[in-house]
């Protein structure tokens, strides 16, 4: 399944597929799954102000996972280095995507760190970071930009169905 979100009126943050079968394979439908997470790799489009985020990386070994913690290691930097190298230079980081266990996820204040360190820190085109968090029913994205906006994207929903419900089938 593909997700859309609206970043504005004329941005969308586009999910191909795999990239979100990707994380939701990562989903914390048990009592005993560990938080997982990694990172966006996707692009600008040339011809409109869209992104599509294409692939992202899972989780490594180095990365320490509980219950309701997850802290992604250096790896997932290195991954998206050695992927942008192998694309020429294309493929870019959009953003951090982690795992709660929760139906409808929320950020908790461990995350609004780790993704206001991530957007001083880390390198990246553009004025925005997105961060995706995965719940059992659930997909929800919020937005950080260098300017200090903060805000959730909203899911654009098609032919009245809401595609951001994990237990939806289908594939677009």
């Amino acid at each position: 399944m593909k997700l859309v979100f609206r970043v504005s009126d004329d941005q969308r943050l586009i999910f191909v597929p795999t990239a979100v079968e990707q994380m939701i394979a990562f989903r914390q439908r048990s009592w005993w799954q560990s938080e997982a997470g990694g990172v966006l790799l996707g692009r600008h489009l040339l011809d409109s102000n869209d992104l599509v985020v294409d692939e992202v990386t899972t989780p490594q070994n180095s990365d320490r996972r509980g219950r309701f913690s997850f802290f992604r290691s250096k790896k997932h930097g290195k991954i998206a280095q050695a992927r942008w190298l192998e694309e020429a230079s294309t493929l870019a980081y959009l953003g951090l995507w982690h795992t709660h266990p929760e139906a409808y996820p929320t950020p908790s204040g461990v995350d609004l760190k780790d993704w206001e360190q991530a957007l001083s820190k880390d390198t990246f085109e553009g004025k925005q970071l997105f961060f995706p968090i995965v719940g059992i029913e659930k997909i929800r994205v919020w937005s950080l930009s260098r300017d200090g906006a903060f805000f959730e994207l909203k899911e654009e929903v098609r032919n009245g169905k809401d595609t951001g419900k994990s237990n939806h089938s289908g594939s677009d």
